[in-house]
């Protein structure tokens, strides 16, 4: 909960990273173009039934990226790694200017800005300063009528560093990874007769060097998660991802992550990389499980997955950026569907619609400021949120700590409730602050009946709560999550399911 006695003048001094132009002329220019570019890339590719973004999980029942979606997705965020290792690399050593990247590049770039947390401990660890903030005035210069036109100073500067084609479909179907045991190279195809390629769900291939191993996804996650933790046994400096900053991301914690690396320690042993990958079959499941099933320890092992999740993605990321693509895909869908980019909402409608969501999200920080909570968010709103983030993640986390007194997450993580009624509250907060102080609609506002209300829909949409869960009994931490519920569920929940929010 933050000490600000000034709130409202501490809001407006930030006010000018998001004013209406900007958001107007700016980020919706980005949210029609990478919506134009994800919908025609999906129609126009290889994959069979990829042609939209979404599928729904037969065993979750949550929507989540199509296979084509999961392709594309996976291709740009090798090639995000190529451009951080390579162009962004290069050109601090010589201090010029980076040129952009392809426009694949630049939406996983958006979504891994917007999981400001993760996003400023990679940053931090890989010291990648350039990459704080998304060059989003630059970005527009090169846009007309909803395409991406990149400078050839752009290609040409991108094919001398990163050396690969500027367009995702020219290039090769295969890529190159490390085997997670021996970590020989392995080529393998980007797409599989049976769904079994590098950028599928279900991947799967061996190694010539390690031939009782299966690679796949899983083994990836091991991989990385075992680099890590043995490397935090060798280095007391170290901790694993997802732990460098405390729990209200105002500071360094090492010594938090550091507990949680010796618990894991107790539990796991101290054998070597390779030793321990081979007791666990190479699979993070099967590490996850014996952490889940640990007796002995003082680790809440019920939210052993939530604080693992930065191994539940086998990319060099902290962030899951495939699920962050798609919820972007999704957020931008959102406007699409509602009008947004076919002239069916005039510049009036987009300058009255932002002004309002500015306020909202004003009222948005100041409950989270003084309960701790939060509510759920208008697609309108999270425009405002977006623009806020992308400014640059240290100016975010300083600005939303002075406000809030925390570093205002983004992203989305599952907890486990002892109770409903923290959940509950939250919702209250937002019911009562009718139309978000707007009035109008009394006790109907926000539920199914609401057409006018700029909010989202109470009972269909994600609501938002913060929760704090102690992980370890002396290491706590906070924890966001999201879910969809309705009015008879609420009163029951004790698992809250997390959803991603953008």
């Amino acid at each position: 909960m933050s000490t600000n006695n000034n709130f409202d003048a501490t809001f407006d001094s930030f006010t000018y990273n998001f004013t209406v132009p900007i958001l107007k002329d700016q980020h919706l220019v980005f949210i029609e173009t990478a919506n134009r570019y994800v919908n025609a890339s999906l129609s126009n590719g290889s994959s069979a039934g990829s042609s939209h973004y979404a599928v729904v999980n037969k065993i979750t029942g949550f929507e989540e990226a199509s296979p084509g979606l999961h392709l594309l997705s996976s291709k740009a965020i090798h090639r995000l790694g190529l451009w951080i290792d390579t162009l962004v690399a290069s050109k601090r050593r010589q201090g010029g200017e980076l040129s952009l990247p392809p426009l694949d590049v630049l939406i996983m770039l958006n979504a891994y800005i917007l999981s400001p947390r993760p996003f400023l401990e990679d940053i931090r660890v890989r010291d990648l300063p350039e990459l704080q903030a998304f060059p989003i005035k630059e970005i527009v210069t090169r846009i007309n009528n909803g395409e991406y036109r990149p400078t050839r100073h752009d290609m040409e500067s991108w094919m001398q560093t990163v050396k690969v084609p500027f367009d995702v479909a020219q290039i090769p179907e295969f890529v190159d990874i490390r085997c997670p045991r021996c970590a020989g190279t392995l080529r393998v195809n980007w797409e599989g007769p049976n769904g079994n390629g590098y950028g599928q769900e279900g991947f799967r291939t061996g190694c010539p060097s390690c031939p009782r191993l299966t690679v796949n996804h899983d083994a990836l996650c091991a991989g990385k998660f075992l680099t890590d933790f043995t490397e935090c046994q060798r280095d007391k400096n170290c901790v694993l991802k997802g732990t460098l900053l405390d729990n209200k991301g105002v500071r360094d914690d090492i010594a938090g992550g550091r507990v949680i690396v010796d618990e894991l320690v107790k539990i796991l042993g101290k054998a070597s990389r390779n030793d321990l990958g081979d007791e666990f079959s190479w699979s993070m499941e099967a590490i996850l499980d014996r952490l889940k099933n640990a007796k002995d320890t003082r680790m809440q092992t019920n939210l052993i997955r939530d604080h693992l999740r930065p191994y539940l993605n086998g990319s060099p990321f902290t962030a899951d950026l495939i699920k962050k693509a798609f919820s972007y895909i999704d957020f931008s869908e959102s406007f699409r569907k509602g009008g947004w980019f076919d002239g069916s909402k005039d510049e009036a409608f987009k300058v009255k619609a932002l002004t309002a969501a500015v306020e909202d999200y004003r009222k948005f920080i100041r409950i989270v400021s003084e309960t701790n909570k939060m509510g759920f968010v208008s697609h309108e709103l999270d425009v405002v949120w977006h623009a806020h983030q992308l400014i640059g993640v240290q100016t975010y986390r300083s600005q939303t700590i002075e406000l809030t007194g925390t570093l205002l997450d983004h992203l989305a993580i599952s907890y486990s409730a002892d109770t409903a009624e923290d959940f509950n509250k939250a919702r209250a907060t937002w019911t009562m602050e009718t139309n978000f102080g707007r009035g109008g609609h009394g006790e109907n506002c926000c539920k199914p009946s609401c057409t006018d209300c700029s909010l989202t829909n109470l009972i269909s949409s994600p609501i938002v709560v913060t929760g704090i869960n102690v992980i370890l009994e002396i290491t706590v931490i906070t924890i966001t999550a999201i879910t969809a519920i309705t009015e008879t569920t609420a009163a029951n929940l004790l698992v809250v399911t997390a959803l991603l929010l953008l």
